[in-house]
């Protein structure tokens, strides 16, 4: 017995192609113009991960972000045979935002109707959080995937009142927490349906399938626990550090809109009104699928509240992006908002009102310098690239906030600098579990001497700085004593990037 309702009375086709088709059009989506934005700092880090040998790999992540270990093992095997442009990448976000979506559709359409189902992929297929995951070379869309697809498996498992899916649903269930440890939380939002849901209420076997998942559950558990401690020791050693690494701000925005909605203030206000909406008729069962609402409701609200319930018990690990595999339950919940009224004409508008609302949010995302704040590595880099000759020194800003950071240029495109000659490094903090590196600053004055030394044979020097911290006149002061004058100045995104030269390195 099923809860819910059967997929089976379903056409036999549409049970497939139904979701090929979501998943194909939420990719496209998803993958549009994916490529145009720069790199950002978190992308950069990413990309330093993969390009890493495997031994060291591995020693690196055994000291830091084992929480993406096996991302960035997945990425050193992608990219090593692809490259690193932004379209390859990026892809694997993409598709995975399409496995979501198709996962959706085969979700909802076993508790509920075919229109839902369809409704609630395209929704997917919008969602801001889902469109903005979509273009990042990070894990977090392929949790969403990840997190959908565990949930159709629970509930088939919970129909079939056989061991092996059982068995499957628990070895599903621990390598989706070794890939990202904070999933092991949709334990909690399984378990709580399966107690909840009117359907397993009424049913025969209710008992035999609370243990089928208890134990399954509990054996997952059991078998990521090493990785599971790893991760919070990991983290508990990262804040006794002050790393930045784990700092953000937990305010009403990132808890309440950025989940799901990502920046958009339209889609939020849209997206409220349609659940007031939708808990005006929670009573009217015929225009409601309970278990489709609770199973919603359920996955947007636990996610979110155990992570700043965590963050106050153990250490501050809330971040919006962190629960981007509560973003599904947001479309269930919408989706059954949309379908709910008697008119279809009304259900009609309101898809077009949040299609509407997400392409500004869609466009804005898919901009040259739409990432990080207005991450400019790709152009500040280009531009050196493109100007600079063989032999050339380069000074990349390495101060101040490690995610706007001009020198984070190096690491994102690292080619672009072959053939200069980095006068600022002086050691790479991979061996201890660093993705920054030792650097001289052109502002201490304890690594003065040692840069006048390195630049003494310099001709021609680039420097990179945050506009918000432009060279003043006693730094232009310093480099004039070295025989250096400002012969170029060139403004992109968020930087300035300076040519100076001396007498011979002119023409």
């Amino acid at each position: 017995m099923s809860i819910g309702h059967d997929p089976a009375v379903a056409h036999p086709r549409s049970r497939w192609l139904d979701p090929v088709l979501a998943g194909v059009a939420a990719l496209v989506v998803g993958l549009t113009a994916a490529w145009v934005p720069s790199y950002w700092s978190d992308e950069a880090t990413t990309l330093q991960a993969a390009r890493l040998p495997l031994p060291e790999l591995l020693a690196f992540v055994d000291q830091r972000d084992l929480v993406h270990g096996a991302y960035y093992l997945f990425m050193h095997l992608w990219t090593g045979l692809l490259g690193e442009s932004t379209f390859v990448t990026r892809l694997p976000s993409a598709v995975a935002v399409g496995v979501s979506a198709a996962g959706v559709l085969v979700l909802v359409r076993m508790l509920t109707d075919r229109r839902t189902a369809l409704l609630a992929a395209g929704i997917s297929a919008v969602l801001p959080r889902l469109t903005l995951e979509a273009t990042e070379a990070r894990p977090y869309a392929l949790t969403a995937a990840v997190a959908v697809w565990l949930t159709v498996l629970v509930l088939v498992a919970s129909r079939r009142h056989q061991r092996r899916w059982w068995v499957g649903y628990g070895a599903a269930l621990a390598a989706a927490i070794v890939t990202f440890v904070p999933l092991g939380l949709i334990v909690v939002v399984h378990g709580t349906f399966l107690v909840l849901a009117p359907a397993q209420r009424r049913r025969r076997g209710a008992r035999h399938r609370l243990l089928g998942w208890s134990i399954s559950t509990g054996g997952a558990l059991l078998a990521s626990a090493p990785v599971i401690g790893t991760v919070l020791a990991e983290r508990s050693r990262l804040l006794t550090a002050d790393d930045p690494s784990t700092g953000s701000e937990v305010t009403w925005f990132s808890v309440l809109v950025e989940p799901w909605f990502a920046t958009s203030v339209a889609w939020a206000v849209v997206a409220v009104v349609l659940l007031i909406l939708l808990g005006t008729r929670l009573r009217d069962r015929s225009r409601t699928p309970g278990s489709v609402v609770l199973l919603g409701a359920l996955w947007v609200a636990l996610p979110t509240g155990l992570m700043l319930v965590l963050g106050v018990v153990l250490s501050p690990v809330y971040q919006a992006r962190i629960v981007t595999w509560s973003s599904p339950g947001m479309a269930l919940l919408l989706a059954v908002a949309v379908t709910g009224f008697r008119r279809r004409w009304v259900s009609l508008a309101l898809v077009g009102l949040l299609v509407a609302a997400s392409a500004p949010t869609w466009v804005a995302q898919r901009l040259p310098a739409s990432k990080g704040g207005g991450a400019d590595l790709a152009q500040l880099s280009s531009y050196v690239e493109s100007q600079a000759r063989p032999g050339d020194a380069f000074l990349l800003d390495a101060t101040g906030t490690v995610s706007t950071r001009p020198r984070q240029a190096l690491y994102a495109y690292p080619q672009r600098f072959d053939d200069l000659e980095d006068v600022a490094f002086v050691s790479s903090g991979i061996p201890d579990g660093l993705f920054t590196d030792s650097t001289l600053d052109l502002e201490d004055p304890d690594d003065a001497a040692a840069l006048r030394e390195r630049l003494a044979g310099v001709d021609r020097l680039w420097i990179a700085r945050l506009q918000t911290d432009a060279l003043d006149d006693s730094e232009r002061t310093t480099l004039g004593a070295l025989g250096f004058t400002n012969a170029q100045e060139h403004r992109t995104a968020r930087s300035v990037v300076y040519l100076f030269v001396t007498p011979t390195g002119r023409g």
